[in-house]
């Protein structure tokens, strides 16, 4: 997930979901339009050209370029020194001079490779289905959807729908877990990579986050513990439910029930990451008593629906350890319109994980060189730094620079699924 730097140079501006959504798809559109892909030398002078309309020097493009590169920071130290080593692996194996400072051909070459595993992964793991929209989520989907839509060869069998970890936040809860976001996770406001694969931050420990994530737990042991025990009953009908089933049970239990919710205002502490605090303890019990839960789930799920075509089935697309938003989506769609067919294929990099995942929950495998093509290096980011500074917004159009870097790699992309189509994998519907 790119997230704005702080430290970065200006020139990053709020944004809109409907931003965000217009831009994929006219680019996918456009991207479509092309006859032919260009090669590194014609997409580099392309890159030039609009360099200028971004308002930047073209004589400097690569120091545009560079800028862009280190303009990519995540959440914490950790996860920015794991997107700089993945990088440095990246233009290491695609025969870069010297990586701190990669030509734009050298740039375009490394973008190809990127370009190239994003295509053949969603090319295997998105079979043909034209009677199902592909639901592609949040900022990852610029990548995502105009690749899926070139190796399809349309771009009415997908679409984009926004949802962030920040939207599902209370005011309260924004105002509170970000200003004690030191005090809760210690300097670096981020926990260590737990065991699902991710760090955690303060927006995390919202009602809706906290308890999407002991659902999605509880759902997977217990798949795990399922999967397990009709393994042991050595070829007989015997064995509890896949992991779809029994986490969209806890879910529509905990919508219309808050039994988990109670439970831990039973328990406590309430604060699911980090060194519990008084007050965050107090915003989360306040979302508890005033039914946030429901009301943010169920307003997601309502946007999800009247955004997609009548009786058409969606499959939802994301990329990360725990599928918290997709599964929120699901769960969602389940409860308001109980016949909706409604599934998801995440990718991540623990397919294993789930148990018996279920028909209508797919875990696929994500490589490092997949993530890294899709998470990095794009037009808008979530802007949880701003966030924590009082921002009223939730995305921004990055900065002119790491546009620019990001147009040059939607022409490396396009080149790359092109390639792919041509050679016979089975294209996405």
């Amino acid at each position: 997930m790119t997230v704005v730097d702080p430290a970065a140079p200006t020139g990053s501006v709020p944004a809109t979901a409907h931003d965000l959504v217009g831009h994929v798809t006219r680019t996918s559109a456009e991207l479509m339009r092309r006859a032919e892909p260009l090669d590194a030398d014609a997409a580099v002078a392309e890159v030039r050209d609009h360099a200028v309309q971004l308002g930047l020097e073209p004589g400097d493009l690569s120091g545009h370029l560079w800028r862009g590169l280190e303009q990519n920071g995540t959440l914490g130290p950790d996860e920015t020194a794991e997107y700089r080593r993945n990088l440095r692996t990246l233009l290491d194996a695609t025969g870069v001079a010297d990586p701190r400072r990669p030509t734009p051909v050298e740039l375009f070459a490394a973008f190809h490779r990127l370009g190239r595993e994003v295509a053949s992964t969603l090319a295997t793991a998105l079979p043909r289905d034209p009677g199902r929209t592909t639901v592609f989520l949040g900022t990852d989907a610029e990548f995502l959807k105009t690749v899926h839509d070139l190796l399809a060869g349309r771009t009415d069998t997908s679409s984009v729908f926004y949802l962030s970890r920040l939207q599902l936040l209370s005011g309260a809860e924004r105002a509170v877990l970000s200003r004690t976001s030191r005090a809760v996770f210690g300097a670096e406001e981020v926990t260590a990579r737990g065991h699902a694969g991710r760090h955690r931050a303060w927006m995390d420990n919202g009602l809706v986050a906290s308890t999407m994530a002991r659902m999605l737990t509880a759902a997977r042991e217990d798949a795990v513990r399922s999967a397990a025990g009709r393994e042991s009953a050595a070829g007989r009908e015997e064995g509890g439910d896949p992991f779809d089933a029994l986490f969209l049970a806890r879910f529509a239990e905990e919508v219309r029930r808050g039994t988990d919710q109670r439970r831990r205002l039973a328990e406590g502490p309430l604060t699911l990451f980090g060194t519990a605090r008084a007050e965050t303890d107090a915003v989360v019990r306040r979302g508890i008593e005033e039914g946030l839960f429901a009301a943010r789930c169920l307003d997601a799920g309502r946007r999800l629906l009247d955004g997609a075509a009548e009786g058409r089935p969606l499959t939802l697309v994301d990329i990360g350890a725990n599928g918290t938003q997709p599964a929120l989506l699901m769960g969602a769609a389940h409860v308001l319109r109980p016949a909706a067919d409604v599934s998801i294929r995440l990718f991540t990099s623990h397919p294993d994980r789930w148990g018996r995942p279920g028909s209508r929950f797919r875990p696929a495998k994500a490589s490092a060189l997949f993530a890294l093509g899709v998470e990095t290096v794009k037009t808008f980011a979530t802007d949880y730094h701003g966030a924590a500074r009082g921002a009223g917004h939730t995305l921004v159009r990055v900065p002119p620079d790491q546009r620019l870097l990001a147009r040059l790699k939607h022409l490396a992309f396009h080149r790359a699924a092109l390639e792919v189509r041509a050679h016979g994998g089975p294209p996405p519907g």
